[in-house]
């Protein structure tokens, strides 16, 4: 991973200190006015469910009639959902996030299946659950010991689409399934802000093969997940970092955002499997791979970062209308990505997934 990248990351986690910063300050301010005694119930103190979350539905469409210039006709739905409870109770502590997201895009006419079988197809799919509990070690309440699982998937099949008349299936429910299982300290001094570092962590990924109606051609390959031919599942064990901040940073404008690193401890010699192919192809067609290729072979994978960065910004317009404006970034060295050369060929590499979208609708907040 480039330290530049890196470097912007650590820029996120510097944003919410600073804003935590200017509201200690206040909360001591008023503390200091407060009559000693004034103590609050001991229902309140002992105990503490919160729920809440918001829905939205966001809309966008092109229609274009005999425009000289060209175009697409399109229309796309988007369909977002974020939900979560908080328990508090003494030094207990409970936190469970549900973020869901799913949307389509429609291009050209949807009845016109003789230039286009596929006209509607999927454009965004994302769950993810997020479940931590902890104990409180100092009198604030603010640090914690703490275990966190989070897993994350998607929730539909999702396509390839290598001609207008031909789909291949890449991924589904499930496949690929990232689940991160960890223990280590949560860092909590405010509502809308925690820091969870964690020494030991296991990172599970997960592509099922049992996919009701698989075939040759929609088969889901585990290697673009980093998996070994024919396995299901693969482990790894390292140090896992997260930050999550949330807050309403002006009128009517709400920043999320949350950074995960995980960083791999033990695998020392990892078989790349890009490479591999590259050296089998050369070896069936007679030819001898280069010592530069062989050395290339396997890599000490320590040495890479994964990075999965969401960013929500929300501008309420009135009490149902909203604008949105989201971005993702995933970095892991072990997912392979289709990519195309100038002349349009393709094959496989690695590199930065991003994604980013902006989007106006109705809402609810609850």
């Amino acid at each position: 991973m480039k330290k530049s990248l890196l470097f912007g990351l650590m820029l996120i986690l510097l944003l919410p200190l600073s804003i935590i910063a200017q509201d200690s300050d206040k909360t001591i301010k008023e503390v200091a006015v407060k009559p000693k005694d004034v103590t609050p119930a001991a229902d309140t103190i002992s105990k503490k469910w919160r729920f809440g979350g918001s829905i939205a539905a966001n809309f966008g469409q092109v229609a274009l009639v005999n425009w000289a210039n060209g175009g697409q006709n399109s229309m796309s739905v988007l369909f977002n959902g974020n939900f979560f409870t908080r328990f508090k109770k003494g030094k207990f502590a409970w936190d469970n996030d549900l973020s869901l997201s799913w949307g389509f895009i429609a291009q050209g006419k949807i009845r016109d299946v003789q230039k286009n079988k596929f006209p509607i197809r999927k454009n965004v799919d994302v769950l993810q659950l997020t479940s931590r509990f902890g104990y409180a070690l100092d009198k604030k309440n603010t640090v914690y010991v703490a275990g966190l699982l989070d897993f994350r998937t998607q929730l539909t099949n999702s396509n390839e689409y290598p001609g207008d008349s031909i789909k291949r299936r890449i991924s589904s429910f499930a496949a690929p399934a990232y689940l991160t299982l960890s223990l280590g300290i949560n860092y909590k001094p405010v509502s809308y802000f925690s820091l969870y570092v964690s020494p030991v962590a296991g990172k599970l990924t997960f592509v099922t093969k049992d996919v009701p109606g698989a075939v040759t051609l929609n088969d889901i390959d585990e290697t673009r997940y980093g998996l070994d031919l024919g396995k299901t599942m693969r482990a790894e064990i390292g140090a896992y970092i997260r930050a999550d901040f949330q807050k309403d940073i002006f009128k009517n404008v709400n920043l999320k955002t949350s950074v995960e690193l995980f960083q791999n401890y033990t695998e020392k010699k990892k078989l790349d499997l890009l490479v591999d192919e590259e050296i089998k192809a050369i070896t069936d067609a007679g030819g001898t791979p280069s010592q530069d290729l062989l050395n290339k072979q396997y890599y000490d994978n320590r040495k890479n970062t994964d990075v999965n960065w969401t960013t929500a910004i929300t501008f309420k317009i009135n009490k149902f209308l909203q604008a949105s404006l989201e971005t993702q970034l995933i970095y892991d060295h072990d997912i392979v990505l289709p990519k195309y050369r100038g002349d349009g060929t393709e094959y496989k590499g690695r590199g930065t997934q991003f994604r980013e979208g902006f989007n106006l609708g109705i809402g609810y907040k609850f």
